[in-house]
């Protein structure tokens, strides 16, 4: 009598395994991007939040002081430079250090706000190696450093005084920063600034008024809060994420710089298109610019706190504009 074999199980032939394997990985392909999707739009969210919580701590600092915190007078202040007669900071008046250290008591910052232990210089050094991480987009980098400073990610928004009507290219963005010398451009007498955020009225070395307009309040923005850009996000260069640039390089705790300062009317852009010129082994213009490592567009706080997504795309015309506070025009028409 033969043995029955229907008990037995047959086994997989190779061409059945191949195939098992290649529709694995078919629809391994077809769910990564799904899940980098999804993971990208996470962190788009939490970019987001950054900056809608830094938004919500400049309206308790407009609260509290009934002015909105400014740009610092130059850049790489010392806070040191910025203290009255009986060691307390100058309010932001007479304030070098820009918005990104102004607003720390109203963020849950108040202890780095007001280290005063030890020598000056030990002092300034404590508060640059502090860690802010609510000061970078989860997309980009985590407390990235250049030496011992920490860096940061964000930026108040600065409109040109060369807006135009029509769509044209040739939109200038060199009124504010560029010049052969920064702190001769940052500290010069008689400008006016436009954006919410403004120049320091004031010159340490002087001691004195330097001509130009004083912090505003939230009544000066003209065009509506809902409509004027506060902040956004740095365009910056993905090789120098880690080490800094000329224009990240003190991180949050500048002054009137392009490291927590950019131009409405620079062009808007993507960090992968953001490269070192090989020949010339500059950036370009690039550390003017607003950007970002999320794919199409950026994020933008406006002045009444809310958080907008803006694509690339826009026309830097609107742009610009949307960065002045009282040009009488939402955006380019």
């Amino acid at each position: 009598m033969k043995p029955s074999h229907s008990g037995l199980r047959r086994a997989f032939t190779l061409v059945e395994l191949l195939v098992v394997i290649a529709i694995i990985g078919v629809l391994v392909a077809l769910l990564l991007p799904a899940v980098q999707f999804a993971r990208e739009a996470a962190r788009r969210m939490q970019c987001a939040n950054n900056l809608r919580q830094i938004g919500i701590g400049i309206h308790n600092h407009h609260d509290a002081l009934r002015v909105l915190p400014t740009g610092g007078d130059m850049p790489w202040p010392l806070v040191y430079n910025y203290m009255s007669t009986y060691g307390e900071l100058n309010g932001p008046e007479k304030q070098g250090m820009g918005w990104a250290f102004q607003v720390l008591p109203y963020m849950e910052g108040s202890t780095v706000h007001g280290q005063r232990a030890g020598t000056n210089v030990q002092t300034q050094t404590n508060i640059e190696r502090t860690a802010k991480e609510n000061y970078f987009c989860p997309s980009r980098r985590k407390n990235a450093k250049q030496q011992q400073r920490i860096l940061m990610d964000y930026a108040a928004a600065t409109p040109s005084d060369n807006l135009r009507l029509d769509n044209t290219s040739s939109l200038q963005f060199n009124s504010f920063f560029k010049g052969g010398n920064a702190h001769d451009i940052a500290s010069s007498q008689n400008r006016m600034y436009f954006g919410v955020i403004v120049r320091t009225n004031w010159n340490w070395r002087t001691q004195r008024d330097v001509g130009s307009d004083p912090p505003i309040s939230i009544g000066g923005i003209k065009d509506g809060t809902s409509n004027t850009i506060m902040l956004g996000e740095k365009r910056l260069i993905p090789a120098q994420y880690d080490s800094g640039a000329w224009h990240d390089d003190r991180g949050w705790t500048d002054g009137w710089d392009p490291d927590i300062l950019r131009l409405t009317s620079a062009p808007l852009g993507s960090d992968k298109t953001a490269q070192i010129d090989q020949n010339t082994g500059t950036v370009g213009d690039i550390g003017y610019h607003f950007g970002s490592a999320h794919p199409n567009g950026l994020n933008v706080c406006y002045a009444d706190a809310s958080v907008k997504f803006i694509p690339f795309t826009i026309d830097r015309n609107s742009f610009n504009r949307q960065g002045h506070r009282e040009d009488g025009r939402v955006s380019a028409q």
